[in-house]
């Protein structure tokens, strides 16, 4: 059987769409499975040994407009694929998939463009996305971990950067912060992330790693001391992931990094959300974890919608600025403790 998955969203999304690759792989062990995705998220999902190949749609570049859409679609009918799931709801994607004349396509029922699906599956507000998109396949059994797979040649160049920056992991702890996002309206104030890595810094068995891209290196935040090294811009995808997994606690803001983070044991993961942006089923998909959110100004600016069962909060990202500085420091250093 081929089976191909279609998701062009942000690489949070790709990297919470891992378990379902996982889980398609274990339901059909013969299978070949390919990914279409955007060019920005291919590293984060290149090294997984359950895909047979990954397939690039740069809609918002070279294959932007109905050139580049037809040219991705006659990719797909050469493949002939058998069975097509899309965890990503809009039509384009599932235009493709039925344009390609793939027999079987699998998508959710909010997905625009839902009507040209085969099977319609329920898109559950009231569960973590990564259960969501095991819906597709209908499962519903034991947790199935994110998964993402930095080469040992990662792993080797990530120590020596580390070692040849002053890192002693005998002796200290390291804590990854990620200030950055693509949304800036999900970013908690960079001064404020300042704050913190200082306060960190003042304990010298911390070891503070900032990270992020060369575009996020503008935001403010230099240091002169031996203890915090500033890697954005520095590193690729995977060099990041492989980075994750050898920090005691990663702290970042609601985007891609805490979702990498969660792809590995050791790392607790620590998510600085707009008030009850965790209802809607974004936060880290890990037992390490916790999201820091303002609690009061969500109760307080919710409006419910009893056609969708659930309640969405005005103004998500407003309540950002009232998470404290103590409290996020308060709270990295209380897992820094337990590790």
């Amino acid at each position: 059987m081929k089976i191909l998955i279609i998701h062009t969203a942000f690489i949070g999304d790709i990297v919470l769409s891992t378990p379902l690759i996982q889980r398609l792989k274990e339901m059909y062990p013969d299978s070949e499975i390919d990914y279409l995705t955007l060019p920005t998220n291919k590293s984060i999902i290149s090294n997984n040994p359950n895909l047979n190949e990954i397939l690039l749609y740069d809609k918002k570049g070279k294959d932007k407009g109905i050139k580049g859409f037809f040219r991705v679609l006659k990719i797909l009918k050469e493949k002939k694929y058998d069975y097509a799931v899309i965890p990503h709801r809009f039509i384009r994607s599932i235009a493709l998939a039925k344009m390609a004349k793939i027999p079987k396509i699998v998508g959710f029922d909010v997905a625009t463009g839902s009507f040209l699906l085969d099977k319609k599956v329920h898109y559950d507000m009231k569960k973590h996305e990564v259960e969501r998109l095991l819906d597709l396949v209908e499962y519903s059994g034991k947790r199935i971990p994110i998964r993402i797979y930095p080469s040992e040649e990662n792993k080797i160049k990530i120590k020596e950067i580390l070692k040849g920056r002053g890192f002693d992991e005998k002796f200290m702890k390291m804590i990854v912060v990620a200030p950055g996002s693509q949304r800036p309206e999900k970013m908690w104030a960079i001064e404020k992330y300042g704050k913190v890595i200082g306060k960190l810094s003042d304990d010298e068995k911390n070891f503070v790693v900032i990270t992020g891209s060369k575009v996020e290196k503008k935001l403010p935040l230099n240091f002169n001391k031996k203890n915090v090294i500033d890697l954005r811009g520095e590193i690729n995808l995977l060099e990041f992931s492989a980075l994750l997994s050898f920090a005691d606690v990663v702290a970042g803001n609601d985007s891609s990094p805490i979702h990498i983070a969660s792809g590995f044991s050791k790392p607790f993961v620590i998510g600085i959300f707009g008030p009850g942006k965790r209802s809607l089923g974004f936060f880290p998909w890990k037992e390490k974890s916790n999201v820091i959110e303002d609690n009061e100004f969500y109760e307080n600016n919710i409006v419910k919608i009893p056609e969708h069962q659930h309640e969405y909060k005005k103004d998500y990202y407003k309540g950002i600025p009232l998470i404290s500085i103590d409290r996020v420091y308060g709270e990295i250093v209380k897992r820094l403790e337990e590790s």
